[in-house]
């Protein structure tokens, strides 16, 4: 019988379950906090916290853990040696507010939640907060404030492994919570579909990611994580409106009036049940600064969020974009830089757009999550044009399943299958169809206290029209080695691959004096890439706190990487023309002085982009890279007023493609770019005021030979929450 009842003691005690409970408010003044993530620690459990600031964590079994409680706006606060039995643990905790606003935990490095001291590869991170104080409305606007990004023509480079291509072949994938937002044929991104009033927080794998996310990623990845709704209804609205300057010289006047723009969000969210969810309307019309840049568009997005008990959930997301914007390939002369060329006025395309995404996440137990995710992208586009009036009719899917597993407390495994499918039919490039499938496997191990290794590959293969085009392997290997709290380590090595878009391989147009012919004969670009980093974090005292700095050397060299390269006769073929070597150095940097009223940041990349024939030897700089680039923020919060102003450099792009400098001339002379910005802003009665100018000194520049900079600008943004 004694055996009997101690048979009985350790089972009861080996399958007990406990739960930890709890508040979390407002260190300053005692309020509760809605929303609040609450994570257990190494597994897939969690929760958020009610109106109430309260939360519940059930069916844990018996031992210890540790809790990861984290809010934008808020310090991230960890609650170390809770001990759970059958019994149910309440805890009490209070969250410091954050002005920097620095999100602690990413996702997309290693596919799961993470602490940004301990990330395998260089990333930057930016908040809502970024996004709202720049009155962003495309993301690109925020994006080019960060370590190693830069934009031509909208078009985004990281580490310089995208130049300028025609508008193709982007070399960054972008994703919308977790999951692909699927491009056209051209490989490019719609930057303007994306809802940045609903921007939770932007991820930015500033190395190449094809090891986990493939082709698209052999550049960088920049993963959208947008917000969940509240707990309790909610209405809000933002307008911007502004006026662009006359030209700063006489002749260049092209209009009688000056240029206006509008951009009007409207986003109603609330619970329904124990699901949620949000919609947002949005619509942009601009005149632009030039004649040929102007644009009338609208979005309709909605993000709808299920809840199906402690161990099921699913999110929904869709988006519709429709626009009538114009086409702009080069201004009519020197003379008139604001003009566009004869015959070329009224040149614009229509299109609209369909992406939905989603996942479903079954946690099978407090170490293994199974997530299913999949999209579709649905793509009408016309060119309206004298010379060039071409469709676009595309669709495309996207399925992935992934499973997320923990071995023991140090080994965490994550691996998956990817198929994607696609379907054109074009007068641009012909009628094709392509599709790629793929597994990938990743394994982060602990050794030690302080060293955590992460491993993966993927294998990847791509056809087209029936026939296989590629296949290819990406490994990687990662090492982070968190010395102090305040201070990590990092370094990584990796292969990486591009397959050549459908239209790299198939256009045949005319862009104004250039002509554009298909090769057919593309093969897949590949790289190879390394880095080493530093994190440091202090917190500091009232004088100087919030230090935050990240340091990171890094070298990638590319074989048969795809240029757009012109003949003398202007012909354009898309080639695997060059190998290449990108080396540089990064440095970003923030912080607080004064007990957190002024605030800075800063972020320096330095490019040394070399194109390299079979040996290695440099042979000449590639085409429209920034050598340098410098961008600094000085802010103050003091009052209820915030104010800012920003400086960003870019030394003058060494080489180009299209139209070289004549040195006799001065024709198509490239200069650096020094763009002024400046805001101010505060809170009237509920209603958020921000009044900002950016090129504030009327800078002249061009980034693409031939296309003007933008002007110089006002705005005025207003926005409330009902």
């Amino acid at each position: 019988m004694k055996k009997v009842i101690l048979f009985s003691l350790f089972i009861s005690i080996l399958f007990a379950q406990g739960s930890i409970s709890g508040s979390v408010t407002r260190a300053d003044n005692g309020d509760p906090l809605l929303g609040v993530n609450v994570l257990v620690q190494n597994t897939f459990m969690g929760t958020t916290t009610d109106i109430n600031g309260q939360f519940v964590i059930d069916q844990l079994k018996s031992g210890e853990y540790a809790l990861v409680i984290s809010m934008i706006g808020f310090k991230q606060y960890v609650e170390k040696g809770i001990i759970v039995s059958d019994n149910i643990i309440q805890l009490d905790i209070k969250l410091a507010q954050d002005v920097l606003s620095a999100p602690h935990v990413v996702v997309t490095a290693s596919r799961q939640a993470q602490d940004v001291m301990e990330l395998p590869v260089s990333m930057s991170v930016i908040g809502p907060r970024q996004i709202r104080d720049r009155a962003v409305v495309n993301l690109t606007e925020a994006m080019k404030y960060e370590p190693g990004v830069s934009t031509v023509r909208g078009q985004i480079k990281i580490r310089g492994a995208t130049g300028y291509t025609v508008g193709t072949g982007d070399r960054t994938l972008l994703m919308i919570d977790g999951v692909p937002l699927l491009g056209s044929g051209a490989g490019n991104i719609t930057w303007t579909m994306i809802p940045v009033s609903e921007v939770a927080q932007v991820e930015i794998i500033r190395s190449g990611g094809s090891a986990l996310y493939g082709s698209s990623a052999l550049g960088g990845v920049v993963n959208v994580l947008t917000k969940n709704a509240p707990a309790k209804p909610e209405t809000r609205f933002r307008l911007k409106s502004g006026i662009y300057s006359d030209p700063k010289y006489k002749q260049w006047e092209w209009r009688s009036k000056p240029g206006l723009f509008n951009y009007l969000d409207v986003t109603h969210s609330r619970p329904i049940g124990n699901h949620s969810g949000w919609i947002r309307v949005h619509k942009a019309k601009s005149d632009g600064y030039k004649r040929q840049g102007w644009l009338d568009a609208n979005n309709i997005t909605g993000k709808f969020k299920f809840n199906f008990g402690e161990r099921y959930n699913a999110s929904v997301f869709a988006n519709y974009y429709s626009d009538d914007v114009a086409l702009a390939s080069q201004w009519k002369n020197a003379a008139n830089p604001f003009e566009a060329p004869t015959g070329e006025e009224d040149d614009h395309t229509t299109g609209a757009k369909l992406h939905i995404n989603g996942f479903f996440n079954m946690i099978l137990s407090d170490k293994t999550v199974l997530k299913f995710k999949g999209s579709m992208y649905d793509v009408w586009w016309q060119n309206h044009s004298a010379t060039n009036d071409k469709r676009i009719d595309e669709q495309k899917g996207y399925g992935e399943l992934q499973i997320n597993t923990t071995l023991g407390q140090k080994t965490n495994i994550t691996a998956g299958l990817v198929t994607q499918k696609s379907k054109i039919r074009t007068s641009l490039y012909g009628d094709h169809t392509s599709t790629s499938m793929a597994v990938y496997i990743q394994a982060q191990q602990r050794i030690g206290q302080k060293l955590t290794l992460n491993t993966g590959a993927r294998m990847e293969t791509y056809s087209v029209d029936g026939e296989k085009l590629d296949e290819s392997a990406a490994p990687q290997i990662a090492l982070n080695y968190r010395m102090l709290d305040w201070l990590s380590f990092r370094s990584s090595i990796s292969r990486g691959f591009r397959v050549p878009a459908i239209a790299e391989m198939y256009t045949r147009t005319k862009l104004n004096i250039f002509i554009v012919e298909p090769n057919p004969d593309l093969i897949a670009e590949r790289s190879q890439a390394g880095e080493v980093g530093m994190t440091m974090k202090i917190t500091g005292n009232k004088w100087i706190s919030d230090i935050q700095l990240d340091v990171a050397g890094f070298k990638s060299v590319f074989d048969q990487l795809i240029v757009a390269n012109p003949n003398d006769q202007g012909i354009i073929h898309f080639e695997n023309l060059t190998d290449a070597r990108i080396s540089g150095l990064e440095v970003g940097a923030s912080g607080a002085l004064i007990n957190q009223s002024i605030l800075f940041s800063m972020a320096y990349t330095n490019l040394n982009p070399e194109e390299i024939d079979k040996e290695g030897n440099a042979i000449d700089t590639l085409a429209y890279r920034f050598r340098n680039t410098l961008v600094t923020t000085i802010g103050t919060r003091i009052f209820g007023v915030t104010a800012s102003i920003e400086n960003r450099y870019m030394s003058q792009i060494e080489r180009v493609k299209l139209f070289q400098e004549n040195p006799i001339t001065g024709q198509d002379k490239r200069v650096p770019i020094h763009i002024w910005n400046a805001n101010i802003g505060t809170n009237i009665r509920g209603w958020d005021l921000l009044f900002r100018v950016e090129n504030m000194f009327q800078y002249y520049y061009t980034e693409l030979e031939r296309n003007m900079g933008d002007e110089r600008h006002f705005s005025l943004t207003v926005s409330k929450k009902i």
